[in-house]
């Protein structure tokens, strides 16, 4: 009984962005084709199928529209652009349980019912595009994060189980981050929410370009075969 748990707390992210003020989320519901082989010479006059091919689902979630929300502010150009994205719904920490799935925008309703009465809605339905992936367990995380930059400063200090930090550097063009695990897992590095691609850990990022003074946020989302990804976000700036 100790992992049962109600709705409060479930998150959706697309890429490493949460969207926010959801009340309602309906998780991917698994359905198979069956084909039907039966013949006159049917063992006991029963019907025999042979397995087909697998329907991934959807993720349909409802909220509040809120246009000063990170998360939904992405939703509509990503509709119009038709683009496929990965989309990870968290469940509540104390079950460790998650989906990840590659899926794009097949309807999306936004301040649809104007009524005097309710708070503005949206809605938003996510066809998945392949086969998902359920994570039973969180993964262990990240163990150290190393960036380049001169006079370079994390902070705060790195420990696997803070989620957020800020890095200041003076004078590069560029920087690079290094993620390591006690295990080997992969990490996909966001910068200002654009996709970089996935890689293993221990393995050096691709260079983030600073042509002058000016910051980007960092979000590396960790995660591995069957477990439940963890996202560490790093606000970098160079200040010189």
């Amino acid at each position: 009984m100790a992992n049962l748990a109600n709705g409060i707390g479930a998150i959706l992210q697309v890429g490493a962005t949460t969207i926010g003020t959801i009340t309602k989320i309906t998780s991917p519901q698994l359905k198979r084709n069956a084909i039907d082989v039966t013949t006159l010479s049917s063992p006991g006059g029963f019907k025999q199928f042979l397995a087909g091919i697998a329907d991934p689902g959807k993720i349909v979630a409802e909220g509040f529209f809120n246009t000063a929300d990170s998360g939904q502010n992405l939703l509509y150009n990503k509709f119009v652009n038709g683009t496929v994205d990965t989309y990870t719904l968290t469940f509540p920490s104390i079950t460790g349980a998650s989906w990840t799935a590659s899926a794009f925008i097949e309807e999306l309703d936004l301040a649809t019912n104007v009524d005097m009465t309710k708070a503005l809605d949206f809605k938003l339905s996510l066809q998945i595009n392949g086969q998902p992936s359920i994570g039973t367990s969180p993964t262990s995380g990240l163990s150290g994060m190393t960036f380049t930059g001169t006079a370079g400063t994390l902070s705060p200090t790195f420990a696997n189980g803070v989620y957020a930090y800020a890095y200041t550097f003076t004078t590069n063009t560029t920087i690079t981050v290094t993620p390591t695990a006690g295990v080997q897992q992969q990490y996909t590095m966001y910068v200002d929410g654009m996709n970089q691609g996935t890689f293993n850990t221990g393995s050096v990022s691709p260079t983030i370009p600073y042509a002058s003074v000016g910051s980007h946020k960092i979000d590396l989302v960790v995660a591995g075969s069957g477990l439940t990804p963890l996202t560490y976000s790093i606000i970098a700036v160079r200040i010189s």
